[in-house]
């Protein structure tokens, strides 16, 4: 019973001491910024924004399609233009959803 109790106290205080540290390459990567046009109800999902290469002229792009499972409701319009910052999600696609990836934006604002 001792050696579970000095066990487990050792396991804690290891456990505790780890840090998780951010580099700022990660942290560039999460501040950048896409341009993207919202669709509603195509390929099989509810919506998606789409980032296309000529609206980001420059950029790497890792996705072409992405589905956020934020998107307010005023936003979702067919056509939007939209420049935004996300992050990736755990969440699932929509069954039968077409999408790259599911994010959840951090920042959106509508370009005119």
């Amino acid at each position: 019973m001792k050696i579970f109790t000095y066990c487990f106290v050792s396991l804690l205080v290891v456990c505790c001491g780890a840090k998780k540290t951010i580099t700022n390459s990660s942290m560039e990567e999460s501040n950048k910024k896409y341009v993207g046009i919202i669709h509603v109800n195509e390929d099989g999902c509810p919506w998606y924004i789409a980032i296309p290469d000529s609206l980001n002229p420059g950029a790497t792009l890792d996705f072409s399609r992405i589905y956020p499972v934020n998107l307010k409701d005023g936003m979702k319009k067919k056509g939007l233009k939209v420049e935004f910052t996300y992050t990736l999600s755990r969440a699932m696609n929509p069954v039968g959803c077409t999408a790259d990836a599911v994010v959840q934006l951090d920042t959106i604002t509508v370009i005119p």
